[in-house]
Parts: C-alpha cells; sequence; structure tokens
C-alpha cells in the first residue's frame, strides 16, 4: 500500500515538472530539473531526482551526461545497462533531428548555414568524428554520412568507406569535416596528408573536394583557405596557428 502511495506522489511530482517545464521552458528550469525531467523518459516508474544529482555531480553538465559511455554510466548507482544505453542513444537521436532539420536546401554557396551544421554536429562532440558531405552540381547538399570514431583522437574511415558512399550519393563535389575534441581546430600532418589523398582520391570517381573542415575548441579551419571560417571563444589555439604560419613563411 505504500510503495502505491509513493508511486502516486511521483506520478504527481512528474505532472507537475511537466507543467512547469511546459510553461516555464527548459532553459528557464534548474539543472537539477531539467536533468529529472530527461529521466523520467529512460524510468517510466519511480523517483529519479536522487538520480539527477547523482548524475551532475559526476558529469556536471546534461551535454556530458549523454556523451559518457555506457560503461561509465553503469558506474553511477541507479543506472544498469538498458538505462545506460538509452541515456547514450539519446545523443543520437539529437543529432538526426539537428542533422535533419538542417539539411533542407542547404548549399554550400550559403557559407554561414553551412558552417551552422558543422558546427551543431561536431563542436561538442568528446571523441572524433568525421563526416562527409555530397554536393549536385548545384552545390546543394544531397547526403552525408558519419564515420564512427576508432577512440578519442582518431576516426575510422577506409577508401572502400569512401568510395561506397561516392557511389551511392553520386556527387559533384564532396567537403570533409572532423572534429579535434578539447584541443584546437589546427590540423595535423596527419590531416593534411589525408586531406590531400583524398583530393586526388576522388579525381577518379569525377567529383572534386570543395574544402576540409576541422572543429576545435577556437572554432573551425578550412585546409584550402588555410585559415579559420569561423572563431569560437578560445582564440589561444586561433594565435599559435597564426604564429606557426608567419614561422613557415
Amino acid at each position: 500500500m505504500n510503495a502505491f502511495n509513493n508511486d502516486v506522489s511521483h506520478d504527481g511530482h512528474r505532472e507537475r515538472l511537466t507543467n512547469l517545464i511546459e510553461k516555464s521552458g527548459l532553459d528557464n528550469v534548474s539543472n537539477i530539473q531539467a536533468v529529472e525531467y530527461f529521466l523520467t523518459y529512460i524510468f517510466p516508474r519511480g523517483d529519479v531526482n536522487p538520480l539527477a544529482h547523482r548524475l551532475l555531480d559526476k558529469y556536471e553538465t546534461f551535454a556530458n551526461i549523454i556523451n559518457a559511455s555506457v560503461n561509465d554510466l553503469k558506474s553511477v548507482r541507479g543506472i544498469n545497462e538498458r538505462s545506460a544505453k538509452k541515456i547514450t542513444l539519446f545523443a543520437q537521436l539529437f543529432d538526426l533531428y539537428t542533422s535533419t532539420s538542417m539539411d533542407k536546401h542547404i548549399s554550400i554557396d550559403d557559407r554561414e548555414e553551412f558552417l551552422d551544421m558543422i558546427e551543431q554536429m561536431l563542436r561538442f562532440k568528446t571523441t572524433e568524428n568525421l563526416i562527409l558531405f555530397a554536393f549536385n552540381s548545384s552545390y546543394m547538399l544531397t547526403h552525408k554520412r558519419k564515420f564512427n570514431n576508432k577512440s578519442i583522437d582518431e576516426v575510422a574511415m577506409s577508401t572502400y568507406d569512401l568510395y561506397d558512399f561516392i557511389s551511392s550519393s553520386k556527387p559533384a563535389y564532396i567537403a570533409i569535416a572532423h572534429n579535434h575534441p578539447g584541443g584546437s581546430a589546427k590540423p595535423s600532418p596527419n590531416d593534411n596528408n589525408a586531406t590531400l589523398f583524398i583530393e586526388n582520391l576522388v579525381l577518379n570517381f569525377h567529383c572534386k573536394l570543395i574544402d576540409s573542415f576541422v572543429v576545435g575548441d577556437d572554432g573551425i579551419l578550412s585546409l584550402k583557405q588555410l585559415g579559420y571560417v569561423r572563431t569560437f571563444h578560445n582564440i589561444g589555439g586561433i594565435i599559435n596557428y597564426l604564429s606557426d604560419i608567419n614561422k613557415e613563411n
């Protein structure tokens, strides 16, 4: 009987929380309330407020929670294998929403809109990801494909992956973007070598590499333009990059 009453109490609390967020918006509630509301989708019943506190105590932000690994999440009391997988899959759902919302009529000619999409998809990733973009002869985005990361600083894409993407999307042009988690967008020697290799390789498929972008904590860098095309708040990496360019010249 007591358990039943507790469930009713929790259900009432969830309804009040839902009404509060519907009225005020997620941006205007506390971090605890926002995470607690998110957890109601993971756990259909029960009091998730203590778990919300434990998650924020460990990860500090909602973004860090959904970007955590399954094994790491399982170390938090109250999180099992199934709930950990649900939490991590939410990040993919957000990516799907963002990408499908921004796909409509995006053109590489509209640089700011295209950079918005790259930033949304890569800026806050905690592991390295690589995305291929396909454009038709009118420079309109037609396809994109994300490649899974092998580790925090290495992404896996084979020549066959590139061939398969081009064969299926039949682009006139392609672009590449990848991120440097927790670091500067300054390209590594591997970045430059890979871009040159891909640029030469795609010519065999009768398409052209428009640009290769690197997303870091300090901004978005274009390897074609050899400079930042968008900057974020952290300018230290940009200053270091410009200093290196000056030394080379």
